[in-house]
């Protein structure tokens, strides 16, 4: 089962037909199942994956501009070069999904494009969490991103922590394990060579070679800001529940998605994986960004944060008054998720 979501603006990749960016919601009539029971959450490893990157990756800079206007360039991997590796690979389900719907059930989740919910949330991370704010990463032991797919949130704090030398423990999760293979974890590279200004990233697009001493090196610098990188792929469930990071005395665990809650069949198990993450101090919280309604699947704010209540969790609206774009067509919102007190 495959579906599109045709919102204006959902895909900022340049090379997309624009065409199929009319009306709102094209879908089938059965909802989406949160979970494939035959699909196991598996965790993976940069030395298990940086060496199968390909030996040039192609960029586009996305800016990230903040409400206070900071601006922050980042760049991420062009769709067409995901396409040409997935053509080398022969991996025509993937390639089917890709060219013909924006969601296929159990098969891609939508993670090989950008949507527009997560510069919503990378541009008010870029405020809260730059240093010296009320929500720096000083007070941060771990940066969750759930449903990550090109992963810009995580990308802003990943800078932010590679600047000021700060150790942060990410994990970034997809059901897709070949999203993050072949776009979270090479943005995250991307990401780190844009920061150290390596040749080829000077422009707002181009070409990074991937060789063995750049990969040394990005594993090095790593090491010694002591930032962690986990990937998680798989449903949401308690077997993903097992393998989210344990909370550090003292410090907070920060949970990231966006474009998550589209699905009623899937919000309890999303709530329930926050949930879970949340429990473990109370300082955690977890920011959520998303449309306010999801014309023909079903999902919205609203269910959002009555599921959130009667989990025994705080849901509220941040205020985005300053981000463009919010209210516009459908609009979009940003939900902070705690504990209850």
């Amino acid at each position: 089962m495959s579906f599109a979501f045709n919102f204006s603006g959902d895909d900022i990749d340049p090379d997309e037909d624009e065409s199929a960016s009319q009306g709102n919601v094209a879908a089938s009539s059965t909802i989406l199942p949160d979970a494939a029971s035959n699909v196991p959450v598996q965790e993976h490893s940069l030395s298990e994956w940086l060496p199968l990157l390909p030996s040039r990756l192609s960029y586009a800079t996305t800016p990230i501009l903040s409400p206070s206007g900071q601006h922050l360039p980042l760049p991420r991997r062009e769709l067409f070069d995901i396409r040409q590796q997935l053509m080398a690979e022969d991996n025509h389900a993937l390639l089917t999904s890709l060219s013909t719907s924006d969601i296929s059930s159990q098969i891609y989740e939508g993670g090989f494009k950008t949507w527009e919910c997560s510069l919503d949330l990378a541009s008010l991370l870029l405020d809260r969490c730059s240093k010296g704010s009320v929500d720096g990463l000083d007070g941060v032991a771990n940066v969750v991103e759930l449903g990550a797919g090109s992963a810009l949130p995580t990308l802003v704090l990943f800078q932010l922590a590679l600047a000021d030398g700060r150790a942060v423990k990410f994990t970034v999760a997809d059901f897709n394990a070949d999203v993050l293979r072949l776009v979270s974890l090479p943005n995250l590279l991307l990401a780190w060579a844009k920061l150290k200004g390596k040749e080829g990233m000077e422009g707002d697009s181009g070409d990074l070679d991937v060789t063995e001493e750049l990969v040394r090196e990005f594993e090095g610098d790593l090491r010694k800001a002591g930032v962690e990188v986990k990937l998680l792929s798989g449903p949401w469930g308690g077997d993903m529940v097992k393998l989210m990071p344990q909370s550090v005395e003292g410090k907070s665990t920060l949970v990231l998605a966006a474009e998550t809650i589209y699905s009623p069949a899937s919000l309890q198990s999303f709530v329930d994986l926050v949930h879970g993450v949340l429990r473990g101090g109370a300082t955690n919280k977890a920011y959520v960004a998303a449309k306010k309604f999801y014309f023909g699947v079903g999902g919205s704010v609203d269910a959002l944060k009555a599921s959130c209540r009667e989990k025994g969790l705080t849901a509220a609206e941040v205020e985005t008054t300053a981000l463009n774009g919010m209210e516009e067509g459908v609009g979009r919102a940003i939900v902070e998720v705690q504990l209850s007190k």
